[in-house]
């Protein structure tokens, strides 16, 4: 399988870092390398990418799409977790020089779309959700060998499901027959145990599936790792990006910009009146500013060619 994607707010992000000729960037989560292709093209001539993707499938994938790019030296690859950023840094000796980094959280549509992933329920594989299937737990592990109550707490914390316990039981009863082993099964067995007066356009396993990725990846951990890091590995006036696609995502990166920005920012309406001598003290503490104070956000024509795309949310932060 190719690990074609569909890159999301492309452009978006790319004006948004303002790279110029000679940046350095650090692609977070490189991908099908959408976003890294055109950052490329932004930086030359002099400039360089390091692409980072902890999925060998992915990076297997950039090696032959930029192949002329790594042998000029242009890019380099890096097959690591992104939260790993900060040994990524020291070992390059690029701690506090980069002039760009950005990530594109989630799963992509590659790893979405495969079934030996085991990421979806619309097709029948193995559970697994692992972006990295050389380390860590798999969901068939998860869903087989936690309790009730671990089961419960986190489809109802990572995958805000209402009925995370009816979900959880359901899954309990039927793995006393036989180990849960595919996505399909899952996926009725949930079905079969979720009951809602009104019947949502989303298939009842949604909210399970994603709290079991999130969980077996350590999603929100890996992103609040990488907040801090690349933040610290940005020179003064350098940018971060990140596009996230869930809630619980954002919130994490909405709040970790609205910190290192001192809690506000000033509106765009009001950046050419006069600021009271204590709001200058104020700000005097602040180590970085939000590019915008809302998130950039897909347009109509994006989400009807990519309907993927209607959920994310881009935000910009620049290092003062």
């Amino acid at each position: 399988m190719t690990f074609d994607h569909i890159t999301v707010l492309k452009d978006e992000l790319v004006s948004n870092l303002n790279l110029k000729s000679g940046s350095l960037v650090i692609d977070c989560t490189a991908g099908g390398g959408g976003h890294t292709a055109r950052i490329a093209q932004s930086v030359q001539p002099g400039g360089r990418v390091i692409a980072v993707d902890r999925d060998l499938k992915a990076i297997d994938h950039l090696k032959t799409r930029f192949s002329n790019n790594i042998s000029s030296g242009e890019m380099v690859l890096v097959q690591k977790p992104f939260s790993e950023l900060a040994s990524i840094v020291q070992d390059m000796e690029i701690h506090g020089k980069v002039d760009g980094i950005c990530a594109d959280i989630g799963v992509s549509s590659p790893q979405i779309d495969d079934p030996e992933r085991g990421f979806s329920f619309m097709k029948d594989g193995p559970l697994d959700m692992r972006m990295d299937r050389t380390c860590g737990i798999s969901a068939y592990q998860v869903v087989n060998e936690y309790s009730e109550a671990q089961l419960t707490q986190l489809f109802r914390s990572l995958g805000e499901e209402p009925k995370a316990k009816f979900a959880a039981q359901g899954i309990l009863k039927e793995r006393a027959k036989k180990p849960i082993e595919t996505t399909r099964q899952l996926a009725e067995i949930i079905e079969n145990n979720l009951f809602y007066k009104t019947k949502s356009k989303k298939h009842p396993a949604t909210r399970v599936f994603q709290a079991l990725r999130m969980h077996v990846n350590g999603e929100l951990e890996e992103l609040e790792t990488l907040c801090k890091t690349a933040f610290e590995a940005l020179r003064p006036g350098g940018r971060l990006g990140i596009i996230s696609f869930h809630s619980l995502e954002d919130k994490i990166v909405k709040s970790f910009f609205k910190s290192m920005a001192n809690g506000n920012s000033i509106p765009p309406e009001i950046q050419r009146a006069p600021i009271p001598e204590e709001e200058i003290e104020r700000l005097k503490d602040r180590k970085a500013k939000l590019i915008k104070p809302f998130p950039i956000v897909p347009g109509k024509e994006e989400i009807e060619f990519n309907v993927r795309a209607r959920s994310a949310k881009l935000r910009v932060l620049e290092k003062i």
